[in-house]
């Protein structure tokens, strides 16, 4: 049966792209984000910006350290180290799968990665090395990310989960829209941090279930392959002769030989 390629498929409507994606999919990672939050603001023992910033910032106001400091932005980082060594390893297995999901998987690997260096090192700070470098640092993530979906658009809008991308792409957009346009507050702090969580989340999951489909499509071309092979190009296996049937024939053979002679 003739299968109509991926790329010539009808793209589906954006509110079926999103329903693609189980509701617990969501809720797993918005829940585990919202109780992160609710917990930083209700604490009483530190001001919720020393547990959402970045915890370099917050020992240096303080001009003190302690574990606690940057607790939530630093697990930001912990999920996009993982998803990144997902991405990287599943890389690595099905390097001779098929186009286009090994490039998907390394493009994946490197953007989480570069996410996660950022958030340790702070270079989308403006004054890390000059006043211009955080505008810089921002326009070449914007244009990598945009590289990145023009790239693999066709399989991004057709088989990946298209609601947990937009929910990161809309989530670091509040996040940006709240640090410039806002007076930093507590409350202020927790919306734009907060935010940053939930798009870095999102990400992870959305890179993560792509190593999953990935995963599972070269499972099903191998298992295709493997039985094509088997019924077209190679033929059956005799079956293996046990010693009791290697008896038998013997048996046959001395029958034989003794009516030729009785002949």
């Amino acid at each position: 049966m003739h299968r109509t390629p991926a790329h010539a498929r009808p793209v589906a409507p954006i509110p079926q792209m999103i329903a693609r994606t189980p509701p617990r999919v969501y809720a797993s990672v918005v829940l585990p984000v919202a109780v992160l939050l609710a917990a930083a603001a209700v604490q009483p023992w530190l001001a919720p910006s020393d547990l959402m910033r970045d915890s370099q910032v917050i020992a240096a106001r303080h001009d003190a350290a302690s574990p606690a400091y940057g607790l939530v932005s630093n697990l930001g980082i912990v999920v996009l180290v993982l998803s990144s060594g997902a991405a990287a390893t599943a890389r690595l297995i099905l390097r001779d799968a098929r186009a286009p999901w090994p490039g998907l998987l390394l493009w994946m690997a490197v953007l989480s990665l570069v996410l996660a260096l950022d958030d340790l090192l702070l270079l989308h700070e403006a004054a890390t090395f000059a006043p211009w470098t955080g505008a810089v640092v921002a326009a070449a993530y914007g244009f990598a990310f945009l590289r990145f979906v023009l790239a693999f658009r066709s399989l991004i809008v057709r088989g990946l989960d298209v609601g947990l991308l937009l929910l990161a792409v809309g989530s670091f957009g509040v996040s940006a829209a709240t640090d410039l346009a806002v007076a930093a507050t507590q409350a202020s702090v927790l919306v734009e941090d907060g935010a940053k969580l939930l798009g870095l989340v999102a990400w992870s999951a959305f890179v993560l279930r792509a190593v999953l489909a990935a995963s599972r499509r070269a499972g099903a071309s191998t298992s295709t392959h493997t039985s094509t092979r088997g019924s077209i190009g190679t033929a059956p296996m005799p079956p293996r002769k046990t010693v009791a049937d290697g008896a038998a024939d013997a048996t046959i053979v001395r029958d034989s030989s003794a009516q030729v002679k009785n002949r």
